[in-house]
């Protein structure tokens, strides 16, 4: 009795077909993602590209192509590597060119193992290394015994020919067509199916909303001097000379960031952290509480951001609390460092650790 197929007749190709039609819709919902969010192509914002190829690139041994490469030209670089993720995508789903566009997924993959996934520790928890092994398949043995259109005897139809050319065709036009050239038509129809997913990604994502930043020591400086021994109110220089004291209860050395009136509730503001200028995150909650932390992210020294009610880094995907600050999520091995404000007469300080 032959053993080359189990008993209930599902062949080893066949039993690919699931990973494959992961892969390649995994990829398409990648390169969506991408230029979908309203960030992605906006400086300053949390999940901007170029934030995050500087990240991926810091102490990385693949950090040199993307300083030559990519980090010059972020946006061309982002946009380019979701075109390349939908196309792939759709190619594997489709099992066209398979083997040629699971190489270019696995060399993506490779790409980012070496420098998005990089710092992960144990190396079996960054996803990228996993998927790049998932491709290996398809490499060697392409989608040979799976339903795919590299499988089937493509000659091509009057409709499809029609739709490739301007002048009427015969019928000796539809003879003398190959294969070949069915491939490469729909090798052309899909790379058109990407950019057209890719548009209508762009056009969804609705509008980007800059993120707040407070200027620490805007309008006012700390006393002169004022240090551990300074009684009650204390005072601050405003333009021309004149002193305007801070409410009680406030540090003589505390420095004012703005009106709290520009921090509505469950939105983040940034500032510079009066005691060395290293990057903050102010976050008022959705009670009217404000919550401030270091904006470093601890595992790879990246400026996180805040969206959906969490704190994000967007170099390698870490996570932190708005509350707490603890991690939640990703690879950071310790959680933000918390800094204190006070919020008094309507105005916010930031006090010097």
């Amino acid at each position: 009795m032959s053993n080359d197929r189990p008993s209930f007749g599902l062949t080893p190709a066949l039993a690919l077909l699931p990973l494959r039609i992961f892969l390649g819709v995994t990829f398409v919902y990648a390169g969506v993602q991408k230029l979908s969010d309203p960030g992605f192509l906006h400086a300053g914002a949390a999940t901007y590209i170029g934030t995050q190829l500087e990240g991926f690139a810091s102490g990385t041994p693949g950090g040199f192509l993307l300083r030559t490469f990519a980090i010059p030209h972020p946006t061309v670089a982002g946009v380019g590597v979701a075109l390349t993720e939908i196309l792939i995508g759709l190619l594997v789903t489709a099992g066209l060119f398979t083997r040629i566009a699971a190489a270019g997924g696995m060399a993506l993959n490779l790409i980012l193992f070496l420098t998005a996934s990089w710092h992960t520790s144990p190396y079996f928890l960054g996803p990228d290394l996993v998927f790049a092994f998932a491709w290996l398949p398809f490499v060697l043995a392409g989608a040979t015994g799976q339903p795919a259109l590299d499988n089937v005897s493509l000659q091509p139809s009057e409709a499809m020919l029609r739709r490739t050319r301007l002048r009427p065709i015969d019928a000796s036009q539809i003879e003398a067509a190959s294969p070949t050239s069915t491939r490469r038509v729909l090798l052309l129809e899909l790379a058109g199916a990407a950019l057209a997913i890719a548009g209508i990604s762009a056009l969804a994502k609705g509008t980007y909303s800059a993120p707040r930043a407070l200027a620490a020591g805007a309008g006012t400086k700390p006393d002169a001097g004022s240090g551990g021994g300074g009684g009650g109110g204390g005072s601050a220089s405003k333009p021309g000379g004149a002193k305007a004291s801070k409410p009680a209860g406030v540090p003589n050395n505390a420095i004012r960031l703005g009106s709290g009136k520009q921090l509505p509730s469950g939105q983040a503001a940034t500032y510079a952290d009066p005691t060395d200028g290293s990057p903050d995150i102010l976050i008022r909650d959705s009670e009217g509480n404000l919550k401030a932390f270091s904006a470093v992210c601890t595992h790879a020294g990246c400026t996180v951001g805040y969206e959906g009610g969490t704190i994000i880094c967007p170099c390698h995907g870490g996570e932190y609390s708005a509350e707490t600050g603890q991690v939640i999520a990703g690879p950071p091995p310790a959680p933000l460092a918390p800094k204190k404000v006070i919020e008094a007469r309507g105005q916010i300080y930031a006090v010097p650790s």
